[in-house]
């Protein structure tokens, strides 16, 4: 903080002097052993004018004084500036010839004018036609003033020249283009993935309309690398400065805009006259003057409203997308044969809305918001104190929310819907080791905020948080799929170690460290195209050439459970979808399917479309109840004939209706049509399509006083048939089929 008062009375000389302001760094030893410090440097500026034909000119100002020496006595204006600048290690001043350099004493008198005048300053001008701009470099420049042939003062600086419109444009759009298209794209697959598989209403049977499921599933975990990326390059660390004005551009995903919404009537320079001015101590800092944003004080107030109209934007699109879907539907000229609950639908959409909210919060923009909030008590004595105490009392409100949500997840197993695809596995598993890594976010933002006088300390706290999620990795190695999270993490890891270079007491001079920084944006670009864009166009490719017969199983991204069949309750049962919606509209499933484990089956459950010479299943790996044994003498769902139809009652060789008729309106008759229901068979032979097969003769004996035990069959008939005419009793009856007859038992019927 304290130089960030010597920058801002460096902000009075750039007024005058129209130029950037330069920060003024040591020579090496070497260079001080033969210098005579009878100069003293105190401002350094710069600027660079570009021209038609590619090449640029570097002009340097530097004011100073002379300590205990009369400027004109000595004939201080005959002075000269000698310059060496290098980029990459190699010196891009090659002709001192070219070097035009000249100098002037004081005009004015320290004593009776304000030292605000630069007028009361020796100063020396010098410029120098460059070959080259210079865009996405740093130049290492050491600069010496020389009088009479001794070097009489030294001061080494960075120059970082504007990476330009098109570069800033690029890496500022093409992130956010990709992220979109990530997001619609697994979007759209999601809906081809749930399409046909809505049977049940309630949220844990259909995955597709879970209200903590993300309508854009792909956005998450590649907008929380972004700001991984954003974030590490705000570490305090002696970046080269292309580098963090590169990482600049990103700061878009972290809530940080320029100059906006909160500014204070104050704005750091940001690109002067072609050249980035920054002088600061934290990396924070550093990176907000690199963008040219507001200072420090507003950081976390602007993070925090822009996070509030990111929410609010949420919600009225949310609303919108809504109100335009309903009133679709609702149209005259829409035929359409399912019938529409308003009230389930709008509680369903309110709870999407509430989380989406929590997503937003607790997901997207968890890591920037806690890092932007804990640097609050650092600068805590330079404002007052409920500042402090807001942003601090904002991070335990989120952990607070985060540990509730994470409680309420894992009890309804439902991590992978609220949490898809994140940085790290947040998956089903029940072990508190898989739990603490929902705190992840919130060490790295203790990290990055409140460590900002360490550059060390954040950078072994960061490189602690990878490593701890490589040991997860590792313990559900068994469970999950984790070669995706491990290549991440690895490469986040990666960069973390080589940012050691960047450390000052590493010792690295500006070309090894501006080498360095390419390869950490190589390494980053290499992330975004394999690891996102890639992995996004993968998943519809697969699925794609699934619908067209290529492949023979599509594809598997359906949750850590996918393998699993799903299993309902009575309760679930019970709120089945009205829809009208026949099971014989979902995709066919081969015969040789059929005789495989369920582990082993498509994503997708399908009915046979070969009705005859079926294997048996004898032994089923999954907890799942397989269907009847396609072998057996019992009729199959679609084969059975109606109870309330005599004539159907008494064809005993017909086949039955096919699976064609089997509606799903049967399902949710009303009390009186549900007496009529046959109970002889299960649902699950309506679901899995078993084949229709000859349904065998039925022999109804009513069990009471009032019979006969020595009753003829054609009695036994004839009474059948009698009591087929009268109302029918309430409960129901089960109907055994013929035992064997080696067994020559005969059939029961049990009435209820």
């Amino acid at each position: 903080m304290g130089l960030t008062i010597t920058f801002l009375w460096a902000l009075l000389f750039l007024t005058f002097s129209q130029a950037a302001f330069l920060r003024r760094l040591e020579c090496n030893r070497s260079d001080n052993a033969l210098i005579d410090p009878i100069f003293q440097p105190l401002s350094l500026y710069g600027y660079l004018t570009p021209k038609p034909d590619n090449t640029t000119t570097l002009s340097l100002k530097l004011l100073g004084e002379y300590e205990s020496h009369n400027c004109d006595a000595i004939g201080g204006a005959n002075a000269q500036i000698t310059l060496d600048a290098k980029v990459l290690g190699r010196s891009v001043v090659s002709d001192e010839h070219r070097l035009e350099s000249h100098g002037a004493c004081p005009e004015r008198s320290p004593l009776d004018y304000p030292r605000s005048d630069s007028r009361t300053y020796a100063i020396y001008k010098a410029s120098y036609s460059l070959d080259h701009i210079y865009r996405m470099n740093t130049l290492a420049a050491t600069i010496r003033l020389r009088l009479n042939g001794t070097d009489i003062s030294c001061v080494a600086t960075n120059i970082t020249p504007y990476i330009g419109s098109v570069a800033s444009r690029a890496l500022r759009t093409i992130p956010l283009f990709i992220m979109i298209v990530t997001g619609v794209i697994t979007g759209t697959l999601r809906m081809c993935r749930s399409r046909g598989r809505s049977i049940f209403r309630y949220e844990l049977a259909d995955a597709s309309r879970d209200p903590a499921e993300s309508y854009l599933p792909g956005i998450g975990h590649y907008l929380q690398y972004i700001q991984f990326i954003f974030l590490t390059g705000c570490l305090s660390l002696s970046y080269p400065g292309f580098f963090r004005a590169s990482t600049g551009e990103l700061a878009w995903s972290s809530l940080i805009f320029k100059n906006w919404p909160v500014t204070h009537r104050f704005t750091y320079p940001g690109v002067e006259d072609n050249i980035y001015a920054f002088n600061a101590t934290y990396g924070l800092e550093e990176m907000s003057q690199f963008l040219g944003a507001t200072a420090l004080s507003d950081l976390w107030t602007n993070a925090v409203v822009n996070l509030s109209l990111v929410v609010l934007g949420a919600i009225v699109t949310l609303q919108l997308v809504w109100l335009f879907k309903w009133t679709w539907q609702l149209l005259p000229t829409r035929k359409s044969s399912s019938m529409i609950d308003l009230r389930t639908e709008f509680v369903s959409h309110v709870q999407h809305t509430g989380w989406s909210v929590a997503r937003i919060i607790l997901d997207y923009f968890l890591h920037p918001i806690v890092t932007f909030s804990l640097y609050q008590p650092l600068i805590a004595k330079w404002f007052p104190i409920y500042r402090t105490f807001l942003a601090v009392a904002f991070v335990s409100s989120l952990a607070v929310s985060m540990a509730y949500i994470v409680r309420y997840l894992t009890k309804t197993d439902r991590q992978r819907h609220f949490f898809h695809k994140g940085s790290f596995p947040r998956r089903s598993s029940r072990d508190w080791l898989s739990d603490t890594l929902y705190g992840v976010p919130f060490i790295r933002g203790l990290a990055i905020g409140a460590l900002q006088f360490s550059g060390l300390g954040q950078l072994l706290a960061l490189m602690a948080c990878e490593l701890f999620i490589l040991a997860c990795l590792h313990w559900n190695r068994r469970k999950e799929r984790i070669w995706r999270h491990i290549c991440l993490s690895t490469v986040r890891l990666i960069i973390l170690a080589m940012s050691c270079a960047f450390l000052p007491r590493a010792g690295l001079h500006e070309g090894k460290k501006a080498l360095i920084s390419y390869f950490i944006i190589s390494l980053h670009a290499l992330v975004l195209f394999t690891g996102f864009i890639i992995d996004c166009l993968y998943d519809p490719a697969r699925f794609a050439l699934f619908k067209l017969g290529i492949l023979d199983s599509g594809p598997t991204d359906l949750g850590p459970q996918s393998h699993e069949a799903p299993v309902f309750g009575i309760n679930q049962l019970s709120r089945r979808s009205t829809r009208r919606v026949s099971f014989a509209r979902l995709p066919a499933l081969s015969p040789v399917e059929i005789s495989i484990p369920y582990t082993q089956r498509p994503a997708s459950p399908r009915r046979p479309s070969v009705l005859s010479d079926l294997p048996t299943r004898h032994k089923h790996p999954s907890i799942f109840q397989a269907p009847r044994s396609d072998t057996t003498s019992i009729p199959s769902a679609w084969s059975m004939v109606s109870p309330s139809s005599p004539s159907q009652s008494e064809t005993t060789d017909s086949h039955g209706s096919s699976m064609e008729s089997v509606e799903l309106e049967a399902l949710d008759l009303d009390d009186t049509m549900r007496e009529k229901v046959d109970y002889s068979f299960r649902e699950s032979d309506q679901y899995y399509g078993r084949p229709p097969t000859a349904p065998p003769t039925f022999q109804r004996i009513q069990q009471g006083s009032a019979e006969s035990s020595t009753a003829t069959k054609g009695h036994g008939k004839r009474l059948w048939k009698w009591r087929r005419g009268q109302k029918k009793e309430k409960g129901f009856e089960v109907i055994r089929p013929n035992r064997p007859a080696s067994e020559g038992l005969s059939n029961h019927i049990t009435q209820y």
